[in-house]
Parts: C-alpha cells; structure tokens; sequence
C-alpha cells in the first residue's frame, strides 16, 4: 500500500499543481519501498492519460473531483497493463487507498466504476482518428493536427511504434575510441549495440553500472537526433559557435568535439540552466563559453560575429512524447501559436548573429509544422539575404529516432 499511495502522491503533484513529471518523482520517491515500481507506474498512467479519461468519461455520467479521478486512472491502469496484479486485487487496492487520502465518501463509487470497467471495456469512438487518439493516447487535437499534415496511415505509424527502450550513448573519438568503450562496457557486462546511422554512437541499456565510464567523459547520454543536429552544422577547424538555448548543454558539448579549435557560446535565459550547461562541459572537459542571455532579445554586439548559429528553440517537444508523456496533459492549440511566435523571435536574432557566408541551424524537438517548416517559411519570406539550404523531419520509428526538425540557413548579405 506505501507504493500505491506514493504514486497517488506523485500524480496528484502532477495533475493537481501542474508538476514535471520529473521533478514530483525526485520530491516523492524516497517515500516508496520499490523505487522502480512507482516509477514505471507513474509514467504508465501518464502515458496512457488520454485512454484512461476517455473510459471514465464512458463509465460516469459526469467527470470525477481530481482526486476521484486519479484513484479511478490508477485503478484502470493497473487492470489493463499490470498483470501481475489480479483485477480484484487492484480495486480493492484502490478502494483502500481512497479512504487512506480521505475520499471514503467516494470509495463505494470508486469500487463501482472500476468493477465495471472489469467486466467490459467502453467501446471506442466510431471515428477512426477519435480512435486512433485513445488507442495511441494522445490528445485528439494533437492527432488531427498529424493527420492533416502526415496523412492517417503514416500518423497512425509513429503514433503506435513502440520507442526504443534503450539510452543512446555517445562516444568523444577525439578522447578516445569506439574499441575502448566497448571493451569497458564488456567488462561493465553492460548491453549494447551500435548505432547504424552513427559511427561514434551507440545504444545501451542503462544501469548504475554505467556512471563511472560517464564521469570519465569520454563519453555521454544523447539523443540520436541531437547528434544528427549537431552533425548537420557541418563543423569545421577553427569554426566560432553560438548555440542560443543551450541548456542542458549536450550540442554545445557535440558541436565543440566536432572539429579542432572549435569555439562555443552557450546560452539560456536561467541562472539553474547555465549551471547544467557547466557541469555538462567540465564532465565532457570541454572549454564553453557559458552566458546568461535571453534569446528573444536583440543583442548588437553579436552581431555577425559567428560561423554557426543554433537555434535548438523551446517547443512543445511533442517529438519525445513516447519518454515525456506529462507533455500531453497541458498543452493546448494556443499554446503552440504562442511558442511559434517566440522561435520566429529567436531564429530572427539568431540570423542577425551570424556572419556572411555562415549558418543558421533552426531545431526543435517537435512534429508540428506551425512549429517547423513554417517558421523556416515566415522567415525567408520576411528576410532577404539569406539562403534555404535543406530540413529534415525526423518521425519516431522505434529504433532510436524521435520526432525531431532541422533547417539549414545561410546568410548571403
């Protein structure tokens, strides 16, 4: 019952005060006798919020108090994917916990909405995208907004493709080879594999075992399309680097392992954030220029003063939904108008900043295109002097990808 009532807990952070997910279970976990148990609950109600809320909504004529809701949320998640726990079992769990958090009153309903749900699931919508948004559980504006831009079938694809389940590691060759990492995580006993897209990547399957071979910083946790980002800015000797929302410092790191002599700015609009971005560098025992900037604020003096500029804007990160499920829960259409607005804000001064003859990397982490294509589209239409080189829109396919966008720009004048 103590790991039940920690994710009780923890969600109700989430739910209620609009917590990262990240950030409750850091707060709540010491308080749970099976760290791994609560944590892999947690993030498996909030995976499958949209699922769950549509079968309460199916199981009760009127949307239950938070509190109700999450026992109910709970309580279904554990009939429908813990199958190590019978159904009975679970509801009566559930029941106990909601006179334990003070819902006794609602414990009868609780234990009548949950043996229903036992007994037969609600049907799902007729509409094949209303479907397809509970059976992927991803909020309904979401999925119609990927179905106009991607097409049903490609939508429904990377909506349902299971996400790679292990870390993606990469190595600094400049520091060391791939034959030593590997003949270390042989001794570690550690499994992994290699990257086919990346040859100094590769993936592994993390354990404590691991952090002293990270400490050493030869080597790091990154995502595989951060380092297809970095890999595009086509770095050379010598090359002088701005990465503008740098935080928590992995490009910035990758960009200045890329070619010799390689300088990096990095910047964020947070005190907290440009300590991660040094911590990251002393780790990975690179030499980075850290500084405290808001990067929807012009700044003449650095004006055309680098060969790269990267602009890995704040987004949605829709893209990484399948490892951040918590995005879902708060996120509206508007919410995505005004983000547009701050990275065509960003991209504009990024732009200012680099010299002619160099390049502007535009990323984001998401697969919207009011996000992507078409803030690349609103500033070449509005700026002269510029080039559009190519994009990418990387689409989650299960073996390491997620969704992921990149624009290259040149500054002709």
């Amino acid at each position: 019952m103590n790991d039940y009532r920690a994710v009780y807990d923890i969600l109700s952070e989430i739910y209620k005060q609009r917590a990262f997910a990240s950030i409750a279970l850091s707060r709540k976990i010491e308080s749970a006798d099976n760290r791994d148990f609560v944590t892999r609950f947690v993030y498996g109600v909030l995976a499958r919020d949209v699922e769950l809320n549509w079968y309460i909504g199916a199981l009760t004529s009127k949307k239950p108090q938070n509190s109700v809701l999450i026992l109910l949320k709970m309580g279904m998640y554990c009939v429908e994917y813990m199958d190590s726990v019978p159904d009975y079992a679970a509801v009566n769990t559930i029941v106990e916990l909601a006179k334990k958090v003070g819902k006794s009153a609602s414990s009868g309903f609780v234990n009548g909405v949950l043996k229903s749900f036992c007994r037969a699931r609600p049907a799902l919508p007729e509409d094949r995208t209303a479907a397809l948004s509970v059976t992927a559980s991803v909020p309904l504006w979401i999925v119609k907004a990927y179905v106009k831009q991607y097409g049903f079938d490609k939508t429904r694809e990377f909506l349902t493709v299971a996400p790679e389940e292990r870390e993606h590691m990469r190595v600094d060759v400049t520091r060391t080879t791939m034959e030593r990492v590997k003949s270390e995580l042989d001794a570690l006993g550690a499994e992994y594999a290699p990257d086919p897209a990346l040859d100094d990547c590769l993936f592994v399957r993390n354990s404590p075992k691991l952090k002293k071979l990270l400490d050493s910083g030869i080597c790091t946790f990154q995502s595989r399309c951060s380092v297809l980002c970095c890999n595009a800015a086509g770095v050379t000797d010598g090359c002088k680097i701005l990465d503008m929302c740098a935080a928590p410092g992995g490009k910035s790191v990758c960009l200045a392992s890329r070619a010799k002599d390689v300088s990096v700015t990095a910047c964020d609009i947070y005190h907290h954030r440009l300590e991660l971005i040094a911590a990251y560098a002393r780790r990975m025992r690179r030499d980075i220029d850290v500084r405290l900037m808001d990067a929807t604020e012009y700044n003449a003096a650095m004006a055309s003063q680098y060969d790269i500029v990267l602009c890995d804007v704040p987004c949605s990160n829709l893209g990484v939904a399948a490892k951040k499920p918590d995005v879902y829960l708060f996120r509206e259409p508007s919410s995505i108008d005004a983000l547009a607005e701050e990275q065509y804000k960003i991209l504009c001064n990024g732009a200012k900043y680099v010299r002619v003859g160099g390049e502007v990397i535009y990323s984001t982490c998401t697969l919207l295109k009011e996000e992507n294509c078409d803030v690349v589209k609103r500033f070449m239409r509005d700026h002269r002097g510029y080039t559009f080189i190519d994009s990418c829109q990387y689409l989650p396919d299960g073996s390491g990808t997620d969704g992921f966008f990149v624009a290259k720009l040149r500054r002709d004048s």
